[in-house]
């Protein structure tokens, strides 16, 4: 795993990857207001314990603003075997989005946008400023973006690891590069599009470690093994297409432009930050963001 402590320019956190984590792996809090408060509590708990293992400039926490128009004009039936968001998580979201600001952070979020495009296209702005970031994900879409100077961060039991290039391959037994294909194969049973019948990770991970790509995989196609796949794949061209339109991040410099000024001009207000915890009745957490050394303000 990559260092841990290494500084980066940029932290970018998918923050409903991080508040849906937080609020379902948080046992159940409320306060005297009867609010639920356990999204809220794991998400700038785990901002702090961030804070406290990769050193950054600028925090950025990006948000989805309903589905991706492309990917649904693609597939309508894109994510939707997803689950009615709950109640109490639709009440803490909004508090979770004015509290980012006041630690230093910026929330940056779209309509007919999802999270990971916004962070994949800044991830090319960073790379065009020849500057670094590291990425706050469990999303395995996520890892397309690793570079040399971009990491992902993903939550173990034992806290948070680090993925460089190299890591992204011991796990997903794939390079980066490599992602989209990867997915377009298998498909993607959480975003809901099917891959090729008969298709698990260790056969697209044979075929893209043999033939790298999968244009060179169907220049290929008469020695495939299993040989039984060579006229499924034949007939799946149109399927493998589409699959990978849907996993490819939606790269557009507009989104990062959108957002560029913003990231670098704000300032973080721990005091109030405190202040709003404790308002919510979450003052242990509170007690972490007081200001109570000056270094604690030097991360933005």
């Amino acid at each position: 795993m990559s260092s841990l402590n290494k500084e980066v320019d940029y932290l970018l956190v998918d923050g409903n990857n991080l508040a849906f984590r937080s609020f379902y792996g948080v046992k159940y809090l409320s306060n005297q207001q009867q609010l639920p408060v356990n999204a809220i509590y794991g998400f700038f708990n785990s901002l702090h314990t961030l804070q406290q293992t990769v050193r950054y400039q600028h925090l950025v926490v990006c948000f989805d603003c309903g589905r991706s128009q492309r990917r649904t004009q693609l597939l309508d039936t894109y994510k939707a075997n997803r689950a009615e968001t709950p109640e109490d998580f639709k009440l803490q979201l909004p508090y979770i989005k004015q509290l980012i600001p006041l630690m230093g952070g910026t929330c940056c979020e779209e309509s007919g946008i999802e999270a990971d495009d916004i962070i994949g296209s800044l991830c090319q702005r960073i790379q065009q400023e020849h500057r670094s970031a590291a990425i706050v994900s469990a999303d395995k879409d996520l890892m397309q973006c690793v570079c040399a100077t971009i990491d992902q961060m993903i939550p173990t039991p034992q806290g948070w690891a680090r993925l460089a290039s190299d890591d992204v391959k011991q796990k997903m037994g794939v390079r980066p590069e490599q992602i989209v294909d990867f997915l377009a194969l298998m498909g993607d049973s959480a975003d809901n599009y099917p891959g090729i019948p008969g298709v698990g990770p260790k056969t697209a991970m044979q075929w893209l470690s043999e033939y790298d790509n999968l244009e060179t995989l169907y220049q290929n196609l008469a020695t495939l093994r299993p040989e039984r796949f060579r006229e499924i794949l034949a007939q799946s061209k149109d399927l493998l297409q589409k699959n990978k339109q849907l996993a490819a991040l939606d790269c557009n410099p507009a989104y990062a432009e959108t957002f560029w000024e913003k990231i670098h001009n704000v300032d973080a207000n721990l005091t109030a930050l405190s202040k709003a915890l404790e308002d919510l009745g979450l003052k242990r957490l509170a007690q972490k963001f007081k200001p109570l050394r000056c270094e604690q303000t030097e991360l933005f």
